[in-house]
């Protein structure tokens, strides 16, 4: 039987001319490495490395983002981070759970990100993939 191993990447939108205020926001203010591939590089489209996986983000025709869509990135210092985002005039929404530190931030097209930071002090749990059934 197939089964999903993992996520290869994400899409996210970008209107029209919005390359350079994406690589503000990505790279600079949260840290993410673009990656360059000649093969699959096209004009209006940017690649950003997320551990073993990747983000894109693709200029078009821009319609808008549902407002409960959002993509959820695991980082290390989510204070270090959210401090980056303010630097650059990115509004950052404190939103903490029980066992973890989270906030939400907009890219500059409306995309909501949702960053997460595990609290240290609880112990995480793996599960085999053999042993998981979805």
């Amino acid at each position: 039987m197939a089964s999903i191993r993992a996520v290869d990447h994400v899409q996210l939108p970008i209107p029209l001319g919005g390359e350079a205020k994406a690589r503000a926001f990505y790279e600079q203010a949260l840290g993410l490495v673009e990656v360059r591939d000649p093969r699959l590089d096209r004009p209006g489209t940017l690649r950003f490395s997320v551990g073993w996986q990747r983000l894109d983000l693709t200029e078009g025709h821009y319609t808008g983002v549902a407002p409960q869509a959002h993509l959820a990135l695991q980082v290390a210092d989510v204070q270090q981070v959210a401090s980056r985002l303010r630097r650059g005039g990115y509004p950052v929404d404190d939103a903490p759970l029980i066992r973890q530190r989270r906030l939400y931030v907009e890219d500059p097209f409306g995309n909501r990100l949702e960053l997460l930071e595990p609290d240290s002090t609880v112990e995480t749990f793996r599960v085999s993939l053999d042993r998981l059934a979805i």
